[in-house]
């Protein structure tokens, strides 16, 4: 019989060049690559990632075939072939799926596949038609490389068994090669240390980085890293890092009444600062949110504290940054005890309430829901009435919000209720009779969708101005995470990808009030319970923005991208690899929009000083983080 073709393993990386070639298409404005010296470094870190990935998914194959040769001639021998052959098909389709799947996904979260994806896999199944319909290029592409690796499959063939010494020893020289060969592949070329994904930020730049990147190997090292990934750091004494970034504050009031003020939460899906600064060159439509915005409380230096919907509403209403890969409410500290906007308001007495348009649990919201304090869930199928069905996620922004209106109006006051609006995720569809209003031929689908959720929240507030409960209550505006504006065609910053609006209207005590502090998603929670008048201990890593003893260099926000942490204050953002206890980048994105002078080359004496803060607020905050939640101590 034959043995197994050379071609093989040069088809094998073949077509996860061809991969790379497309996922750089695909995303090419999202990266600025400029020199042939960069291309080749990033061909190179991506074939050394690419023959790792490839060790991980064939080396039980080849230990199968290397088995066959030693047997004698039996029955047994001659059906090995066929679970080589299977092992062969699935492990190399499923790293061709992940790499074929991120091509696509990479623009909504900026890195590669990581534990995560598979619980967005698990909870987008319902809406598998949109998903097909936006990306059947990708689905073609993974079908032909399917028969593909079936038809190499077939060439997998059974070795002829070895009789004589001399053919043994040559065969056990061979393997021992591919042992050695192996070891040098996850290693050397790691420069002595084993390949990993942040292997590549040896020479090249942090926002290169995933287009060097394998994803099967990103997913791989989230996955072995599950169990021990928030294991206690030290950086400092435990005293030194509580104190630095607690995780349990209190708020102080002079308040001595009950709290007797409602909370509406309105959590926006993927919206962008963008999409509402007035005067921004990728502003939406929102006629309504810019009126609100003029008699508002503003902070239009707000970041999201994560990537995803399912670390935004974490970040919201539990005051939890996303510092690993998994949903927090997935994880094995979900049985950690919350104190957050939710748990106090419904120990003060009020009626909470979460409602979204989608089937019931929707990304495990419903769950993490009642994690945080919130008795009540209206979903899709409480609202009960297909017409208004928009063939995706669930009911349209519209007719869902004038029902939760109606569910509002009947909850006893004092009441909280935090909607999440689906209507403008992908593939971003409008109703029928809606779909002309808004269509605007200088506009993308996403901006036409963000006029219309603009349109669904003034009908809410028209629906619901002359209710008893509406001026005594604080509506609350905040995006889940940000979303490309132009769709992948122009490259945006570390920073611009995390750019959200925030604000806080109070129809019974209008003013405009922009406040240029930088914001985050974990300080949401304080500063609604500081305006309320609440007076007590909360938990989380957020602190209330109406604190004036805060000073404005102390306000950041932290958040994580792929294997890099970064911390963002009012002029500079902070690259940091946990890993290898080192800085990646520094950049001062108010004199740098695009981020692209890394002042860790050329940083002055005050630079130098501003990176030594930043990094020691990061520390802190990855230390009590990691250290609070695995002694399940935030309550």
């Amino acid at each position: 019989m034959r043995k197994l073709p050379l071609l093989i393993p040069f088809v094998l990386l073949g077509v996860h060049l061809l991969l790379r070639l497309g996922f750089w298409w695909y995303n090419r404005g999202l990266f600025t690559v400029y020199s042939a010296h960069e291309r080749i470094w990033i061909f190179l870190r991506g074939l050394e990632q690419d023959l790792v990935s490839l060790l991980l998914v064939n080396l039980p194959v080849l230990v199968l075939l290397g088995i066959m040769a030693w047997l004698p001639p039996s029955r047994l021998r001659g059906m090995l072939i066929f679970p080589a052959r299977g092992l062969f098909i699935a492990g190399n389709l499923f790293a061709i799926a992940l790499n074929c799947i991120d091509i696509g996904y990479y623009r909504f979260g900026r890195h590669r596949a990581n534990l995560d994806l598979q619980f967005v896999l698990i909870d987008s199944l319902p809406s598998y038609k949109s998903v097909l319909s936006g990306y059947w290029y990708l689905l073609f592409l993974f079908v032909i490389l399917t028969v593909l690796i079936i038809r190499l499959a077939g060439r997998l063939q059974e070795i002829k068994p070895i009789h004589d010494r001399r053919g043994l020893f040559l065969l056990f020289g061979r393997q021992v090669l591919l042992v050695v060969a192996a070891l040098f592949i996850m290693g050397l070329t790691g420069r002595g240390r084993p390949v990993i994904p942040s292997t590549p930020l040896l020479s090249l730049s942090p926002a290169d980085l995933p287009l060097a990147q394998n994803s099967l190997l990103t997913w791989a090292y989230s996955r072995s890293h599950r169990s021990r990934e928030l294991e206690p750091v030290h950086f400092f004494p435990d005293s030194t890092a509580f104190r630095l970034a607690p995780g349990i504050h209190r708020l102080s009031s002079s308040n001595t009444g009950p709290m007797r003020k409602n909370v509406v939460v309105f959590i926006l899906e993927s919206f962008s600062r963008n999409y509402v600064i007035p005067g921004d060159r990728y502003k939406a439509n929102t006629p309504f949110l810019d009126s609100l915005l003029n008699k508002s409380l503003f902070f239009p230096h707000s970041f999201a504290n994560g990537f995803y919907s399912n670390q935004g509403i974490v970040a919201i209403l539990g005051g939890l940054p996303a510092l690993m890969d998994e949903p927090f409410y997935y994880s094995e500290y979900a049985n950690t005890p919350l104190h957050s906007l939710g748990n106090i308001l419904l120990e003060q007495g009020y009626s909470t309430n979460f409602l979204m348009g989608a089937g019931a649990n929707h990304f495990g919201f419903g769950t993490f829901a009642h994690m945080a304090g919130l008795e009540h869930s209206y979903w899709q199928e409480d609202f009960n009435d297909s017409r208004f069905y928009d063939g995706n996620w669930g009911i349209f922004d519209e007719p869902f919000l004038q029902y939760g209106g109606r569910v509002l109006s009947a909850q006893p006051q004092p009441f909280l209720g935090a909607f999440f609006t689906i209507s403008a995720h992908p593939p971003f569809t409008l109703p029928d009779g809606l779909r002309q209003r808004f269509a605007a031929p200088d506009k993308t689908a996403a901006q036409q969708a963000i006029a219309y959720v603009d349109f669904s929240l003034s009908e809410f507030f028209a629906a619901n101005r002359d209710k008893p409960w509406f001026r005594n209550t604080l509506f609350v505006f905040c995006a889940d995470h940000w979303l490309d504006p132009l769709e992948g065609k122009n490259p945006f910053s570390c920073v611009d990808v995390c750019s959200i609006p925030f604000f806080i209207y109070d129809p019974g005590r209008e003013v405009h009030d922009w406040r240029p502090i930088v914001a985050g998603q974990v300080d949401i929670a304080p500063t609604v319970l500081d305006r309320l008048g609440y007076a007590g201990t909360y938990t989380g890593f957020g602190r209330s923005l109406l604190d004036s003893s805060i000073a404005d260099s102390d306000r950041y926000v932290i958040n994580r991208m792929g294997d890099i942490y970064q911390i963002i204050d009012k002029d500079y953002v902070l690259g940091f690899d946990i890993q290898r206890d080192t800085a990646s980048y520094l950049y001062n994105y108010t004199r740098d929009s695009a981020c692209r002078n890394n002042l860790l080359k050329t940083r002055h004496d005050s630079e130098e000083e501003r990176v030594k803060r930043l990094q020691t607020f990061l520390r802190a905050n990855v230390q009590s983080y990691r250290t609070d939640l695995a002694k399940r101590r935030l309550d």
